[in-house]
């Protein structure tokens, strides 16, 4: 309940005070739960994607917010997953149907470049099954930089791409090889969102 209370005023306060544009909603699986993935640049980031995306997204995040007691608040009361041993965690919700989300490239970049992805996104695709949809957010960087203490009223955009399914037959083991293109394929669609 308090997930989709802060929900709607994220919605309200990304639309009129930072424009929030989302583009390609259509892309999101309609008959089956996903993992998203997108560029990281700012805190803004996991509330641009959770206005964006009408169902609930479950979060992981680095430790350091579980360290103060408001974000560690936060933290709990939107269910959100620290980073380590969180893994069989993120296999259990989307084995359950629910929708995850991550940052593959592990913290915010600080010049706004992409940076190179970790596998963990390609590895929970191919343990599940579950497609990845990658996204593109832009503007969240002049918005709020990563030492800014408060943001800029500036244009936010999120495009929505396809979904990727990574899984060509299913193994206990993940090749490393699979591993590899399977995070170079997400990297490379969120890229093309980014440099169109």
């Amino acid at each position: 309940m308090i997930y989709w209370v802060l929900r709607a005023l994220t919605v309200f306060t990304l639309r009129v005070f930072f424009g929030l544009k989302v583009e390609g909603l259509k892309n999101l699986p309609k008959k089956t739960n996903f993992i998203i993935v997108a560029n990281h640049t700012s805190f803004l980031d996991p509330f641009v994607i959770g206005a964006a995306i009408p169902q609930r997204v479950y979060w992981l995040a680095i430790q350091e917010f579980y360290r103060s007691p408001w974000t560690r608040w936060f933290m709990l009361t939107t269910e959100t997953l620290p980073v380590g041993n969180a893994s069989e965690k993120l296999v259990y919700l989307l084995n359950r149907n629910r929708i995850v989300g991550l940052f593959p490239e592990g913290t915010r970049t600080h010049d706004g470049k992409l940076r190179e992805f970790k596998r963990g996104a390609a590895l929970l695709s191919y343990r599940t099954g579950r497609p990845i949809v990658p996204c593109a957010i832009m503007g969240a960087q002049d918005a709020l930089p990563v030492k800014a203490k408060f943001p800029k009223f500036v244009p936010l955009k999120i495009k929505i791409g396809r979904p990727q399914y990574l899984l060509k037959e299913y193994d206990d083991q993940v090749d490393d090889v699979y591993l590899q293109e399977g995070t170079l394929q997400i990297q490379n669609a969120i890229k093309e969102m980014l440099y169109a």
